[in-house]
């Protein structure tokens, strides 16, 4: 297509833009997206704000952390570092709406003798949302405006730029995410593997975000994209579970000692009335039941995972990288196996240490 003088010209692919411009457009992208998804927050009836604003940092790590032998200072470990924290700023906030979510699913199946239990751990999600919201919304503006003026620098000069093409960079870093992740997911050993699962989930997460950027440039990339989606969806179902089971259980130990304390006290007050209806009040109860709930879920989870992932080691996500290759490949004919100036090859995966996201 021709553009009329005065129009600007169609952006150049993003797969034959070398390195550092092609990632560069992309985190500019997520800056972007992740702005506007911290103007979100400041609508309370949005809830979908903070889940937009997680997405697009995470994106954009991911992206850096990728290609940061390419990348020079914009990649640096400390904006790596601010954005990390930043994310893990918002896992309370973000934890509770999830377990929140999920408990009200809950309510319509509950019996009359679970219900003080669903109160009372609704009112404790609710109030540590509350708390985490409201101590958390002015930092988080500020942290942010530092890296993006810090990143804002870098990006705009940061060097000469790295002759490699993004396309060889992008399977450069591939084929080993991939790689990575399928022997993550081969080491998961049951639904009660919790680290495992979290590790396979965080890698699922690096695998996607390295792919969607090409979503509109190439068929397989979209086409790779969505079982990757589902595998993460997957996944971080069966994370969240085991983090609302470890809830559930700290709130039992919790239930018991408040019972008891207010027992207590209703005793030594001389409150007999108040006492036999307080003994007849469990908490206790609905919390054991919401616990068991949670155990069906995190077995049915794992059941599918082992039936669409683990049963086939994975080989649906080996095949669809080797169509992802071939289309790079096929499309410039060769690879350019030139190796670039100053090359360095691409920084192992870090295996230990790995965050919440």
């Amino acid at each position: 297509m021709r553009y009329p003088v005065g129009m600007p010209a169609k952006p150049k692919a993003l797969l034959d833009l070398p390195t550092q411009g092609a990632v560069r457009r992309v985190a500019g992208n997520y800056l972007d997206a992740a702005a506007r998804g911290l103007r979100r927050l400041d609508n309370p009836d949005d809830h979908k704000g903070l889940h937009a604003f997680r997405v697009a940092i995470r994106r954009l790590r991911s992206q850096l952390r990728a290609y940061r032998p390419w990348l020079g200072r914009v990649a640096g470990r400390k904006i790596r570092r601010r954005l990390r924290d930043l994310t893990r700023a918002t896992n309370v906030a973000r934890d509770a709406e999830v377990q929140m979510i999920w408990l009200s699913a809950q309510r319509e199946q509950l019996a009359r003798q679970d219900l003080p239990g669903f109160n009372w751990l609704m009112r404790r999600l609710c109030g540590r949302k509350k708390r985490a919201d409201q101590s958390g919304r002015a930092q988080l503006g500020k942290d942010f405006a530092r890296i993006v003026q810090s990143m804002g620098n870098r990006l705009d000069d940061d060097g000469e730029p790295e002759p490699r093409l993004f396309r060889n960079a992008f399977l450069d870093v591939l084929e080993p995410g991939a790689a990575e992740l399928r022997e993550r997911l081969m080491v998961i050993s049951g639904a009660d593997d919790e680290e495992a699962v979290h590790r396979s989930r965080i890698q699922a997460k690096r695998v996607r975000y390295l792919v969607e950027p090409l979503r509109k440039e190439l068929a397989e990339a979209h086409t790779m994209v969505r079982p990757l989606k589902d595998l993460q969806n997957l996944l971080g179902d069966l994370h969240d579970t085991h983090v609302i089971e470890d809830e559930l259980a700290a709130a039992i130990e919790e239930a018991a000692t408040e019972k008891a304390k207010r027992l207590h006290r209703l005793a030594l007050d001389g409150d007999e009335r108040a006492l036999k209806q307080n003994q007849r009040r469990d908490e206790r109860l609905g919390l054991v039941t919401l616990a068991a709930r949670a155990r069906e879920r995190r077995d049915a989870l794992y059941a599918e995972l082992r039936r669409e992932w683990l049963a086939n080691r994975g080989r649906r996500l080996l095949a669809d990288v080797e169509s992802l290759r071939s289309a790079l490949l096929s499309a410039t004919g060769a690879a350019d196996a030139r190796p670039a100036r100053n090359h360095r090859k691409p920084v192992p995966s870090e295996s230990a240490g790995l965050p919440a996201q």
